[in-house]
């Protein structure tokens, strides 16, 4: 290969990637929760559509022992991904009274299976899932 097609080749690999705007991101996920014994992980990250989808799972350490007091628990990852909205799916949510956060609440995984089986994705943590 001449010198002219790497430097073609390595331009339009630069191009798409910018154009696509696909770079490293910081995706955070922060939740309300009863107690301080209450953790929350960042499962899997998807590209559906012209969306983000950032799955969580909140769980309660039954062996821990937590301050009877609101608390807020974080995760955050880092991953490649396109500049697109975020919409985060929270699984394993017990408590009865309503969150703030403009998250949707769901059972478990198979209420989005058919919209990640047509997705992409972009991250899935190596932690198991609760």
């Amino acid at each position: 290969m001449n010198i002219w097609s790497m430097m073609t080749l390595m331009s339009a690999l630069f191009f798409s990637t910018t154009v696509l705007g696909a770079e490293e991101r910081e995706m955070a996920v922060t939740l309300t929760v009863p107690d301080a014994a209450w953790a929350i992980t960042i499962y899997e990250v998807h590209e559906v559509k012209d969306e983000i989808w950032v799955v969580s799972t909140v769980s309660r350490d039954p062996d821990l022992m937590g301050a009877q007091v609101i608390s807020i628990v974080k995760d955050s990852v880092k991953f490649t991904a396109p500049d697109l909205p975020v919409k985060h799916f929270i699984i394993g949510k017990t408590w009865g009274w309503k969150n703030e956060e403009p998250y949707t609440f769901i059972k478990n995984l198979k209420e989005l299976e058919r919209e990640l089986k047509y997705g992409k994705l972009l991250y899935k943590s190596a932690k198991k899932k609760s």
